[in-house]
């Protein structure tokens, strides 16, 4: 008996011992970021495991879906925290992101958690995730295929015009600009008008019946055969309805954005003026977050087109003139 309990504990060391050696193989010193391009303000380690990488992803995307915005790359690199001091810790991470914005960076800190935050240079876009503890903080860096809505992409590119010149990809709206360049020109209000009656209509995954926006009794959000799903409305009386869906059984939660406004069409930009943002997060079944803002105006370059394959009509959208267009499908 006394043999057998030495050889499980041997086994239980050894696969300890092998854990731990290779959890040091998956570390490298570095001093630069691969994915931001940038030299570090001090050295660290980056993480190149394969179950850390993995988990870096899924918390990232626990933002990003809710902004219907794919995340591809990830890094994680880890600062060392000497004075074993949390608060320490986090400051060093605070000075980290004024490094980021020193060097060009535009930054902009989530509102759901000020844990992560959404930063762009140039045409790149990234999503930012720290935590700090008394030993390390960690910074896991998503590649992000667009650039985040509603709250976030006005701040953005406004930032990264005053780093960086950008031109006409500016995306926000001067309502009143418009009006003049209307009255001032008859001939574009009737081509607006014409546009118009071009995008009424649901166009998406995402509408009507597929969505119970909220059980009243429980709070809890009912979904019908929807685990991710985008759709803009756009109606004839010149409002609009924006929904995203987000579902994960592992970790159980669930994201339900809902924006609501008014639009315009001017050429090849499609103008939205939101009045109110609806944003509600459930964790196993209890809601955690339900909240109301007001976003800035924004625009999204559109184009109108037959998909070949499935010969539905369809709206192909971006939000800068370099972004990958996103399909969304007439229901």
């Amino acid at each position: 008996m006394m043999i057998m309990i030495r050889i499980i504990l041997s086994v239980l060391l050894l696969g300890a011992v092998i854990t731990k050696i290779e959890a040091q193989k998956s570390r490298e010193t570095v001093t630069r970021s691969s994915l931001l391009e940038i030299d570090l303000p001090a050295e660290a380690q980056r993480d190149n495991g394969i179950f850390s990488v993995a988990a870096a992803k899924s918390i990232l995307e626990m933002e990003s879906t809710s902004e219907n915005v794919l995340i591809s790359e990830v890094e994680i690199l880890v600062f060392g925290n000497p004075s074993g001091v949390k608060e320490v810790a986090i400051k060093n991470m605070e000075e980290f992101k004024k490094y980021l914005q020193q060097h060009g960076f535009a930054l902009v800190i989530s509102v759901n958690d000020n844990a992560y935050s959404w930063i762009t240079k140039s045409k790149s876009i990234w999503l930012l995730y720290i935590s700090s503890t008394k030993k390390e903080s960690s910074v896991y860096i998503g590649v992000a295929d667009k650039l985040p809505g509603d709250q976030y992409r006005p701040q953005l590119v406004n930032q990264t015009e005053s780093n960086e010149s950008i031109g006409n990809e500016s995306l926000k709206i001067d309502q009143k600009q418009i009006e003049r360049s209307h009255k001032s020109n008859p001939e574009l209000s009737n081509s607006s008008c014409s546009l118009l009656e071009e995008l009424i209509g649901n166009w998406g995954t995402l509408a009507g019946a597929k969505v119970n926006w909220r059980d009243e009794s429980t709070g809890n959000m009912l979904i019908s055969g929807v685990s991710k799903g985008f759709g803009l409305e756009l109606k004839a009386d010149g409002t609009f309805l924006q929904t995203t869906v987000v579902t994960s059984g592992r970790p159980n939660y669930r994201v339900f954005v809902s924006t609501s406004g008014t639009w315009q069409v001017d050429k090849d930009q499609l103008l939205l003026y939101p009045g109110d943002r609806h944003y509600r997060k459930w964790e196993n079944e209890i809601i955690m977050i339900d909240e109301h803002s007001v976003p800035e105006s924004y625009g999204i370059f559109w184009r109108r087109q037959k998909n070949e394959i499935t010969f539905k009509d369809c709206l192909y959208v971006r939000y800068t003139i370099n972004d990958q267009e996103q399909e969304l499908c007439k229901e």
